[in-house]
């Protein structure tokens, strides 16, 4: 387990989180280290041309979908490219509730519950380069898959989604 400080509920100062006890660790993570990882991450993607988009692995949260909908709103995804979207069925409930799973829809994409394309090992078929918005996917995903996966921002893949390429920007 950890705590950061002032951000997890029961970790307001030092004292709240660890009581009499010391940390067995502690570590500093700033944008050097996250440009780091960034960079590791995208280090073994070559090729620009994205054909696939998967966010929401873990399940997509209702504000997640609602930032999609609005960066696809009116919009077509590239020809060359497909988007799945991952959730639970009681977001997706929502989801169908407030219009967003039709907005995904509209624009060419799909809203899916309850699994994953690395859990389930299924991809759209002659996938090569995908986007993802999750660090954990973009290191399993090519070697379940043997795929090319680009790391990034729900913008970032958004933008891949509608392009077709992949212009990340390192954070």
């Amino acid at each position: 387990m950890y705590h950061v400080v002032g951000v997890t509920p029961e970790a307001a100062t030092l004292e709240q989180a660890f009581g009499p006890k010391r940390p067995i660790a502690s570590f500093s993570y700033g944008k050097t280290e996250q440009r780091r990882i960034y960079d590791d991450l995208n280090s073994r993607a070559t090729d620009p041309n994205v054909d696939f988009i998967m966010l929401g692995c873990p399940h997509a949260a209702i504000e997640q979908i609602r930032e999609v909908c609005g960066l696809l709103a009116g919009k077509r995804i590239s020809a060359n490219c497909n988007l799945w979207i991952f959730t639970s069925r009681a977001v997706r409930a929502i989801a169908d509730q407030e219009g967003y799973t039709r907005t995904i829809r509209d624009a060419g994409g799909v809203l899916l519950t309850d699994t994953c394309s690395a859990i389930g090992q299924v991809m759209p078929p002659g996938t090569k380069v995908v986007a993802l918005d999750s660090a954990k996917q973009t290191h399993y995903l090519p070697a379940i898959m043997g795929i090319q996966a680009w790391f990034g921002s729900t913008t970032d893949c958004i933008d891949a989604a509608l392009t077709g390429r992949w212009n990340g920007r390192r954070p």
